[in-house]
């Protein structure tokens, strides 16, 4: 499952902002503590400021809350509230050492006494409370503040949805935003190396306007490249010399091969004699035209319908002796595409050869030559059992083979679907009516737009 980076850098984002948060948080916690340790809480002082009403006969009395309920489990609380008209209300031991405060209760402001020992015992609070009856002095003792957690839950009430689930939202928007400009030259870098592939061995990914943290990955992957590029220069390079270095001896065993007695064997040896020398010969063809960049215009305009007349009048005598019937079916005019005559020649020789091996050595194998409004067309087709559906993507795999025992080396579809690609075109197999495999070789027609010199 791939990971978004913009997801996980808001996530990250947001936990280091929520633990700068509560860090902060539990600094001013400690230092609020530090200063309210030798005080009377309050949050109790505001709680029986807001439960003490009047009653109908205008007494002072305390009302029935959950929250009155509370602090009634305050064992040490106490307190004075006196409306300064003579109406008093009392809750708890009230110390006799303020007793002469809560005679002169009304005459004092707001105010408080803290303790360095004992908070319990002698700190106290003095507030004038804005009662919906008038107002109302109160002296408040035998709550000392509860210390870091009652500031740190109180300070995390007030604060954390005003501050904190703002600036989650801000991340949340303007992480994507700066990700993506800052990630553009990636995606630039991205598309190009979707574009790469194997024909272009010098393409490389460009490093500027990237990230300097992505700009070591980018070079490792053009060294990588540049690599790879040499192992396969060296690879067409021993191919090349590998294929002309086999001319002469296949040359000499056809030779020798025609001068034996007519029969099965010989003609069985000049077959496969003959799918020897294509071999070489078709290795030499991706060599060459490799060399020429691969573009259109260092290829010529030639006849396709001509090149299928001289393959099939070359192969005609393999075919026949191979014990099938042989026919070429060709429209009548000519079918010009943009290519190499000598390397679709031997494309089409290999799927004739691949005929001769896979028809089950007997039946009809045909060439047909076609053309439609953009495309000519080579069809070679046979009478024998064809290919599995699950299997016509692999045969064009180097040395891939059907079955371990067949002929050959697993390399002759694979090259013909190479040449093809040098030329734009594509290759297919599917199969024909009454059973056997039919190979088809579609070429782009060349254009009026285009003149390219004859082949």
């Amino acid at each position: 499952m791939r990971k978004s980076l913009v997801l996980k850098l808001s996530l990250s984002l947001i936990g280091f902002q929520l633990v700068i948060f509560m860090v902060v948080l539990a600094g001013f916690s400690w230092i609020v503590a530090l200063k309210s340790s030798g005080t009377v809480d309050e949050g109790v002082v505001g709680t029986v400021a807001n439960s003490i009403q009047r009653d109908a006969q205008g007494r002072l009395v305390q009302a029935d809350t959950e929250e009155v309920r509370r602090l009634a489990a305050l064992s040490t609380l106490w307190f004075v509230a006196s409306d300064g008209k003579g109406q008093e209300l009392r809750h708890g031991p009230v110390p006799a050492h303020v007793q002469g405060l809560v005679a002169a209760l009304p005459s004092l402001g707001e105010s408080g006494l803290w303790a360095r020992h004992d908070p319990a015992v002698f700190a106290l609070r003095v507030v004038i409370h804005e009662a919906p009856f008038g107002q109302l002095y109160l002296l408040v003792g035998g709550a000392p503040s509860q210390g870091f957690w009652a500031a740190f839950s109180i300070m995390l009430a007030v604060f954390a949805l005003p501050l904190l689930l703002p600036l989650v939202l801000v991340t949340l928007a303007v992480v994507p935003w700066l990700t993506r400009r800052a990630l553009a030259g990636v995606s630039r870098t991205a598309r190009q190396a979707e574009a790469i592939n194997i024909r272009e061995r010098d393409a490389r990914l460009e490093e500027d306007g990237l990230p300097a943290e992505v700009q070591p990955l980018v070079k490792a992957v053009n060294d990588a490249l540049a690599r790879l590029g040499q192992g396969y220069d060296a690879r067409d390079r021993f191919l090349a010399d590998a294929a002309h270095e086999l001319r002469a001896p296949i040359a000499i065993l056809e030779l020798r091969v025609g001068m034996l007695t007519s029969g099965t064997a010989r003609t069985r040896l000049l077959a496969d004699v003959a799918r020897l020398s294509n071999l070489a010969e078709t290795l030499l063809d991706l060599q060459r035209l490799g060399r020429q960049g691969q573009e259109l215009n260092a290829l010529a305009a030639i006849d396709l319908r001509a090149v299928a007349l001289q393959v099939g009048a070359d192969m005609a005598p393999l075919v026949i002796d191979a014990g099938y019937a042989f026919e070429v079916n060709s429209v009548d005019a000519p079918i010009h595409v943009e290519g190499d005559g000598l390397a679709l020649g031997r494309a089409l020789v290999n799927l004739l050869q691949n005929a001769i091996v896979h028809g089950g050595g007997q039946g009809l194998i045909a060439l047909d030559v076609e053309a439609s409004a953009t495309h000519g067309c080579l069809r070679v087709h046979d009478q024998g059992p064809g290919v599995p559906l699950e299997e016509r993507e692999r045969i064009f795999e180097p040395f891939y083979r059907l079955h371990p025992s067949d002929q050959g080396t697993g390399l002759g579809l694979h090259l013909v679907q190479e040449i093809i690609d040098l030329h734009h075109g594509s290759v297919e197999v599917t199969e024909v009516p009454g059973g056997g495999a039919c190979f088809e070789i579609r070429l782009p027609l060349l254009t009026n737009s285009r003149t390219l010199p004859a082949g």
